[in-house]
């Protein structure tokens, strides 16, 4: 009874709390023509989302009927109610755990014509190094990959967490990239596969990197709607 009760309770907390800082807080969306079409024409694709972006995505993407990932841990139970509260769907399994079930799921999921969410370095790390499980998705399902990030200007990070997380404070600003989508060829070989996860990675890491300076130049006093392309 105590886990039913913490499992209700706890997200629900969680949830009234990001909606709070959301509400307190200004955003900067930086623009990708390429993504927005995508998305606005109901084409499916695959967002890649570092770890240590876990706890504000299903925030920043509420009712978007996105599936997203989740690892069939205990936290991962609690995160699958996070996720839920705030409109989108959860896929229960990992690398480690329930991969070949989940990848079906979610291959369903992209039929329909609806994105969804992997954290291509969870559940475990370590962190930033991409797996495979994203690309083998992408190539199997052929839609294209494309790299998410938000950093804020003000944020707890914690640094004794294996992956840094990113624990946004009220009143901040929230900048939020979104990558070029990236679309991974049907027939590659192992080599061809390894180099394409490496340009994923590449590609995350430099979408990242995007985000933390513009991030950091926000609160240095610069103007931030000059970043926007």
């Amino acid at each position: 009874m105590t886990r039913k009760f913490l499992l209700w309770f706890l997200p629900l907390i969680a949830v009234i709390i990001q909606r709070f800082i959301g509400w307190s807080s200004r955003f900067v969306i930086l623009k990708n023509e390429t993504y927005e079409d995508l998305f606005k024409n109901k084409k499916p694709f695959l967002y890649s989302i570092w770890h240590t972006n876990v706890l504000y995505s299903p925030y920043l993407h509420r009712g978007k009927n996105v599936a997203v990932m989740i690892s069939e841990s205990k936290d991962g139970d609690f995160i699958n109610e996070v996720v839920q509260r705030f409109g989108n769907l959860s896929i229960r399994g990992s690398s480690s755990k329930g991969g070949s079930k989940a990848l079906k799921a979610m291959i369903q999921h992209l039929k329909k014509g609806h994105p969804c969410a992997i954290t291509p370095d969870g559940p475990r790390g370590p962190a930033f190094i991409l797996q495979s499980g994203i690309v083998a998705s992408a190539q199997v399902a052929q839609v294209p990959i494309v790299p998410f990030h938000y950093e804020c200007t003000k944020q707890w990070i914690l640094e004794k967490s294996w992956d840094k997380h990113r624990v946004p404070k009220p009143f901040t600003t929230f900048v939020v990239s979104y990558g070029e989508p990236i679309f991974i060829p049907r027939n590659l070989t192992e080599d061809e596969f390894e180099t394409w996860r490496a340009k994923v990675q590449t590609a995350m890491l430099e979408n990242r990197d995007r985000t933390m300076d513009i991030a950091e130049k926000i609160k240095n006093g610069e103007r931030y709607d000059q970043f926007i392309p």
